[in-house]
């Protein structure tokens, strides 16, 4: 299995990430619950890719087995960025504190894909999952 690189799972994130907001903004009043569920959820869909994996060429498998990733392991291995996206019901400063938390994850998670020895983020460690190439 060959690990996905940052810009990989970096394309695919972006993509879910518009993806979510795309959801949180047309399916009104239920959007913001549907973005987060999406978002916690994305990774245990079609085989351990999400909408965005699956364009990009890339899945989450369980990292000593190799099985796609559960719903369960995706909403574990997202929990840092439901927590930002739960922000937006904060009222008047919601968009605010979901950017300024937003990019402290991005942050702290990039530094854990570069640091780590396997190149796995927080969000990896706490489910024990890798993301790959599709193959």
């Amino acid at each position: 299995m060959t690990r996905a690189t940052f810009l990989e799972r970096a394309s695919a994130k972006f993509i879910d990430g518009t993806f979510a907001l795309i959801l949180a903004s047309v399916l009104s009043p239920i959007g913001p619950a549907a973005g987060l569920v999406y978002s916690l959820i994305a990774d245990g869909l079609m085989e351990g890719r999400s909408v965005g994996k699956a364009l990009v060429g890339i899945r989450v498998v369980e990292k000593d087995t190799s099985r796609p990733c559960s719903i369960h392991k995706s909403v574990l291995r997202n929990i840092p960025f439901g927590f930002a996206i739960l922000m937006f019901i904060v009222p008047v400063i919601g968009m605010f504190l979901f950017i300024f938390i937003g990019l402290g994850i991005i942050g702290v998670e990039t530094y854990f894909l570069y640091t780590d020895l396997e190149g796995v983020r927080i969000g990896d460690s706490l489910a024990d999952t890798i993301v790959v190439r599709k193959g």
